[in-house]
């Protein structure tokens, strides 16, 4: 079991290495860094002389694939170990079947192009793979016969299902605003260029104000959640250490991301938070899920 659960530590943080050194190739516009040929760049196996650009989309499609052969095992290797955690096949098969769309979606764009649409798709499947394999590694430190769980109602359960999926939803908003070229749509916050609202200014002023009420109306629904956790399930440690957690997680995103609109979404850092936090939210609740069904 540890080395299972060495392997999946190494393989989380890869898969996050990836996740952020995408958001790194859209924010610097380095998508065509290697022409249009994959999986060569620009016919070559190792490219010469390259540009900056070239590093950044070179580096991120060797990074994937060694995150997508390590996913591979992790999916067959703890499928096999853990077979006693009934979730999982579900979370091995989620993890393998993301990872390769994930590359499959991002060679598309590479060689025939995809609408913004399409392409956001490509950070949502990153965030869908990431959340997999954080669930895989948290099951490799959970004793055979005493798994980690919480006792919540139905109502409660439902809420987190609901809010799980919105948090997906405000993910493809993100990823779509940034594929759209809209993240400098908007100057200054919360007034978008001077005025509340602009959404007869066009689609691209209408996707940064759409992303900002779905960021904003998320932190709502994560203030609620651990509200509602911290005040019912306070005798149970890992639900108030995740509420807990959900705030200080929701509350970097929405820094990070007035931060980007005030800095005109120039600097990479906060750009790279934004991706970072976002993505870790939504790995947290799918767990909280898994958590809270058992109970």
């Amino acid at each position: 079991m540890k080395k299972l659960r060495i392997f999946s530590i190494l393989t989380t943080i890869v898969v996050l290495f990836v996740l952020l050194q995408g958001s790194i190739v859209t924010k610097t516009g380095s998508g065509q860094g290697c022409g249009t040929t994959w999986p060569l760049c620009f016919g070559d196996v190792i490219p010469y002389n390259p540009t900056l650009e070239t590093i950044i989309e070179y580096t991120h499609r060797l990074l994937s694939s060694i995150a997508g052969m390590l996913v591979f095992i992790l999916s067959f290797w703890s499928w096999k170990q853990l077979s006693y955690v009934k979730e999982i096949r579900f979370f091995a098969l989620l993890a393998s079947a993301a990872i390769l769309l994930q590359g499959l979606m991002g060679a598309g764009q590479v060689v025939y192009g995809q609408p913004p649409l399409i392409m956001a798709l490509h950070f949502g499947f990153s965030a869908i793979s990431l959340a997999a394999v954080s669930v895989i590694t948290l099951f490799t430190f959970e004793k055979r016969w005493n798994p980690f769980k919480v006792t919540v109602g139905k109502s409660f359960l439902r809420y987190v299902i609901a809010l799980t999926i919105y948090s997906y939803l405000v993910i493809y908003t993100g990823a779509f605003v940034k594929h759209m070229g809209a993240a400098t749509a908007c100057s200054g916050f919360p007034l978008c260029n001077g005025e509340w609202i602009l959404f007869s200014e066009g689609a691209i002023v209408f996707a940064q104000m759409f992303h900002r009420l779905a960021g904003m109306t998320l932190a709502l629904l994560v203030l609620l959640f651990a509200v509602w956790a911290i005040r019912m399930y306070k005798k149970q440690r890992s639900l108030v250490i995740i509420s807990l957690a959900s705030i200080g997680l929701i509350g970097i995103q929405l820094a990070s991301g007035i931060g980007m609109v005030l800095t005109y979404n120039q600097n990479l850092t906060i750009g790279i938070i934004h991706a970072l936090t976002i993505s870790l939210l939504f790995a947290l609740f799918t767990y909280t899920i898994v958590l809270s069904r058992r109970g």
